[in-house]
């Protein structure tokens, strides 16, 4: 009769009503006498409701917890069997949970068990990353170099690796550069030239550029209006700031301007101008370069630039200076009246009133004199014995016509050279 049943019932169903008399069978012949004592109930559970066995298996923690369903369908189950007087070893048997999972079910009924992920492993990079940060902040990212540098120190780890960890190294780069850079007090400056249209002296248009000078903390400013960016003219619009504030910041932040940088080795490091590295160390502060093409790593002096631009610039149309020292005047007095006066629109604080912790923190010049560099140039005197210089015209003797001299500015005097088979030769004017 049985074996007609079960040919009657559908496989899945014989399966079920095979398992439930199994266990029943078991646990009333194993506790028969404890059961008959506590006169315990087995629950009769219909066959298409009966549950499916189900073995929890130690795989990933993904598979271990499951969705949040199947959770309450396992907590629904063991519970109901719980209310109906099961021991966790009898439910374990009917439902196929483990005993442990069972038990953590009844202890905390309402907390769902959480899995958390296993700790990663210890990376063959990870004793190297004091030392790639100390790279990254010198401006070494090349990922091909920073590798030979780290094989040298004994790595011996994959290039993946490296590769791997210097992605998310750059994407924050990437992301702090284009926050502001707030600084501490007489720590950096910011210096970049700007383009600031033309001027006409004696009949020629000349091009006029802004040397602008900022402090990081302050926003305190020293601009100086030129007709060239040579190096020369840096380094004096330098030392004009540094006697105007009685003080050198520790460090000051460039563009990658020729005057300052002439490239990198197979490095990665900075090749810098070897007269402008000359007059950092005398001085006393550190340059340092933007990122290429990060211009926001300057916003300070850029936002200087485009500040006399629109402010200082506009102020004066319809009385443009009728000369360069015109146009400083009239430079130096903005600036001493409405740029260091105003209320900063990112400190919200008067720009002088922050000067004070500025100049406090900076190194002090006690009297230093001027890097001694003079500008020269190569320049070819005409069969007049006249010699172009600087928009004017000076006389050599006439030895030197139709020649190629060296010739230098000395502020009050132009001197002249040209190298002979018998020696120097050179000559002296002084400025008309």
């Amino acid at each position: 009769g049985l074996a007609d049943g079960r040919q009657r019932m559908p496989l899945a169903t014989q399966d079920k009503t095979f398992l439930l008399r199994s266990v029943v069978s078991t646990f009333g012949r194993s506790n028969h006498h404890q059961i008959c004592g506590r006169a315990a109930k087995i629950p009769i559970v219909p066959v298409e409701n009966a549950a499916t066995p189900e073995v929890l298996t130690r795989t990933d923690s993904g598979n271990r917890e499951g969705t949040a369903c199947a959770q309450g369908k396992r907590r629904g189950e063991i519970n109901e069997f719980r209310r109906q007087g099961l021991s966790i070893r009898a439910i374990s048997r009917l439902t196929g949970y483990d005993r442990g999972t069972i038990a953590r079910y009844l202890s905390k009924p309402t907390d769902r068990p959480t899995y958390g992920p296993r700790p990663a492993a210890a990376s063959k990079l990870e004793p190297f990353k004091p030392y790639l940060n100390e790279r990254l902040q010198a401006g070494v990212w090349n990922a091909q170099v920073l590798l030979r540098e780290l094989r040298e120190r004994n790595y011996d780890g994959s290039y993946t690796i490296l590769t791997d960890w210097l992605r998310p190294q750059r994407k924050e780069a990437l992301a702090v550069a284009v926050r502001r850079f707030e600084t501490p007090p007489g720590r950096q400056a910011q210096v970049d030239w700007g383009h600031v249209g033309s001027i006409v002296e004696n009949g020629t248009e000349r091009q006029l550029w802004a040397f602008a000078m900022t402090m990081g903390y302050s926003r305190r400013m020293k601009a100086v209006a030129a007709t060239d960016q040579k190096l020369g003219t840096l380094l004096r619009m330098h030392e004009a700031a540094f006697m105007e504030w009685g003080a050198v910041p520790h460090e000051i932040l460039y563009d990658r301007m020729k005057t300052v940088w002439t490239g990198t080795d197979d490095r990665g490091e900075i090749i810098w101008n070897s007269v402008f590295i000359d007059f950092a160390r005398y001085w006393g502060f550190t340059p340092r370069l933007c990122r290429p093409y990060r211009a926001q790593t300057k916003g300070k002096i850029e936002s200087g630039v485009k500040y006399i631009r629109r402010n200082f610039l506009c102020g004066l149309l319809g009385r443009e200076p009728a000369s360069l020292s015109d146009l400083n005047g009239e430079l130096r007095r903005w600036i001493a009246e409405v740029a260091n006066q105003r209320v900063h629109g990112t400190t919200h604080q008067q720009v002088l009133l922050r000067w004070d912790e500025d100049q406090f923190a900076m190194q002090p010049v006690n009297g230093r004199l001027p890097y001694p560099y003079i500008d020269e140039e190569l320049r070819k005197v005409a069969r007049d014995a006249y010699v172009s210089w600087m928009g004017s015209r000076y006389s050599v003797p006439w030895i030197y016509a139709g020649k190629e001299v060296w010739v230098q500015d000395r502020g009050t005097s132009i001197d002249a050279s040209m190298c002979t088979m018998a020696g120097n030769a050179s000559s002296r004017i002084c400025r008309p």
